[in-house]
């Protein structure tokens, strides 16, 4: 027996078993500054939940501060909130398959319960944060997600987003100044991870 997804062409990963395919959450082709599961020694002494990360929970995307962020997929905005010396301010976004999340971001462009269809706009860009260069870091979670693997029940997400968007290294690419590892907020009993 063949399924439809193997008889059909591949367009920018739209027939994924998983049926998860992401748009990216900006215009234009941004790099990658620190790729998901890097520096599992530097992440390991921070926790979520209690457990001790395996390494970064994340995709860090080099984007100038004010670039419009866009929905990944249809959805519901689930959560607008704020992590001092953490994410900073941070959006959720709740889909079918799971949810995505935007940390480092500035203003805002929607309110909590929103619906929102893919690549609406959702919020700017922020600064810095706690790392050494503007960006964005994105993350989702693929429904059933656990938050205690090591992980905060996060999945990388850029096996599900097109690959024509994404650049994986800069043309003047030094692996010192880009894959730096950035602080995190230490967890505290009691305190509320997003």
């Amino acid at each position: 027996m063949k399924y439809k997804f193997t008889t059909q062409p591949l367009a920018s990963g739209l027939y994924e078993p998983e049926g998860i395919y992401l748009s990216t959450p900006f215009d234009g082709t941004h790099p990658i500054i620190q790729f998901w599961g890097q520096h599992p020694e530097a992440y390991a002494v921070y926790k979520y939940n209690g457990v001790a990360l395996k390494g970064h929970i994340g995709i860090d995307f080099a984007l100038d501060p004010g670039s419009i962020l866009y929905a990944v997929d249809n959805g519901r905005v689930m959560e607008i909130s704020h992590e001092p010396n953490g994410f900073g301010r941070y959006l959720k976004i709740e889909h079918r398959w799971g949810e995505s999340f935007f940390a480092n971001i500035g203003s805002v462009s929607v309110e909590a319960g929103q619906v929102i269809k893919r690549n609406d706009p959702v919020a700017l860009s922020g600064g810095k944060g706690n790392s050494a260069r503007p960006h964005l870091h994105f993350a989702i979670r693929i429904a059933p997600f656990n938050r205690y693997d090591g992980w905060g029940g996060f999945s990388d997400p850029l096996p599900y987003m097109n690959p024509s968007n994404i650049l994986l290294f800069e043309e003047d690419f030094d692996e010192a100044d880009l894959f730096e590892p950035h602080t995190m907020v230490v967890e505290k009993p009691g305190m509320r991870r997003p």
